[in-house]
């Protein structure tokens, strides 16, 4: 036995702490439920407020997979929002959009261009025929849209690009499908540095060919077409911005929040919603790098409404390296999730300014709370450290609200 694995040993035997994890016990303080409500059926944003943002503790959770239908429903009933944005593939979100507004496929189809299995969700579909279903109904200016801020794709972003491109200016369609070849998703984490510094300055070239040639393809298909085009141009450049990054997380929030950004430029005026992990809608971050939620509450101010979420026990869909899925459990007590202990209910959604006026909430939202953070897999020995599945906030400092669970269960995945 070596030395060092003798004193991790010792230190296991001696801190069973990282196995049990601080704060898992009840919590002591016993706070008003009153100043809470069963479910966000309505969400109190003022008439400043340009995003509203849903974060997840899990993405493989069906209770945060209804969150995102129930904020979604609510803005769209009380506040007029009509776009939802999500962490996931800016061409692929396109299929979805198309799917919704009327074409054809299936809903499953739909949820499948989003880019990540974790999303090939019944409770994602359900969302995604709920939105066909609304447009049915409405008028075209009052239409829902779907839509994607990350950019760790490259084929339906290309499919879209060059569909725009062949109805309009052939020859340049031929000469950057040729460029581009070689970036695919089958091959996006194996490409090497001169093919990404290559496209990358393929595609820049490509957007300021398409400036030239704005007119004729507004003329042809529309302003909106020549928009979308270029933007999946954009993204196709930012992946391989991203690709090349020595700061790969502060590089693809920083991309999003542009895409955020953009969103806002191109949209119609009403409220945004987007949705993503807890890390990337707080307002300060968790893992050292300037998130999404960061950038936004900076440029924003008050334009920003930032929605966070906790489960005191977490049942989630954990992704396997050979890709499919095992559910794993934690679970993490703290003064938010353990106000449920003894409640006959599951949630309850808060916001922070209302709740201000009552001492003991002031307290537990001002104070160190240590919260569930779960990505797409979390491994077997990981689960026995607690620093692995949580983080530390200070729930004020990070989020206007939170909607917080008691128990949380799988996803159903439909893959």
């Amino acid at each position: 036995m070596s030395k060092k694995f003798f004193c991790a040993c010792l230190a296991l035997i001696t801190c069973p702490v990282l196995f049990t994890g601080c704060g898992n016990a009840a919590s002591s303080v016993s706070a008003d439920l009153p100043y809470t409500q069963a479910g966000p059926d309505v969400i109190p944003i003022s008439s400043d407020v340009q995003v509203v943002g849903l974060g997840e503790a899990s993405h493989g959770v069906a209770q945060y997979h209804q969150m995102k239908a129930d904020v979604f429903k609510s803005l769209v009933k009380n506040n007029d929002c009509r776009t939802f944005i999500i962490e996931g593939d800016f061409g692929g979100a396109l299929k979805v959009d198309h799917y919704i507004n009327g074409g054809a496929g299936s809903a499953e189809d739909a949820v499948g261009a989003i880019g990540f299995t974790i999303y090939q969700t019944q409770e994602m579909v359900h969302l995604i025929e709920w939105m066909r279903s609304y447009n049915e109904a409405a008028s075209p200016e009052n239409a829902l849209h779907f839509y994607g801020m990350d950019v760790q794709r490259f084929d339906n972003n290309k499919e879209y690009l060059f569909s725009v491109l062949n109805r309009t200016i052939p020859e340049l369609s031929a000469k950057y499908t040729e460029a581009l070849s070689q970036l695919t998703d089958e091959n996006r984490n194996s490409l090497d540095t001169a093919t990404l510094k290559s496209a990358k300055e393929a595609v820049s070239e490509l957007m300021d060919q398409m400036d030239t040639f704005e007119a004729d393809i507004v003329t042809i298909l529309g302003k909106s077409a020549f928009d979308f085009a270029k933007e999946c141009a954009n993204t196709i450049f930012a992946y391989c911005d991203l690709q090349l990054s020595d700061s790969y997380n502060a590089t693809r929030d920083q991309h999003m929040y542009e895409k955020v950004e953009w969103f806002l430029q191109h949209g119609d005026g009403s409220v945004l919603f987007i949705n993503g992990h807890n890390g990337h809608i707080g307002k300060t971050s968790v893992a050292g790098y300037t998130c999404l939620g960061q950038l936004l509450s900076k440029n924003l101010k008050n334009g920003y409404y930032a929605i966070g979420t906790d489960a005191q026990k977490t049942k989630f869909n954990s992704q396997k390296d050979s890709g499919g899925f095992e559910v794993v459990e934690v679970s993490n007590s703290n003064d938010l999730n353990s106000q449920l202990t003894d409640s006959d209910s599951n949630q309850y959604f808060i916001d922070f300014a209302n709740a201000q006026s009552d001492e003991t909430w002031k307290q537990i939202l001002s104070s160190e709370q240590t919260i569930t953070t779960l990505n797409v897999s979390l491994s077997g020995m990981q689960k026995m450290l607690k620093f692995a599945y949580t983080t530390t906030i200070i729930p004020q400092s990070t989020f206007d609200a939170m909607i917080v669970c008691r128990v949380v269960t799988p996803s159903t995945i439909i893959i």
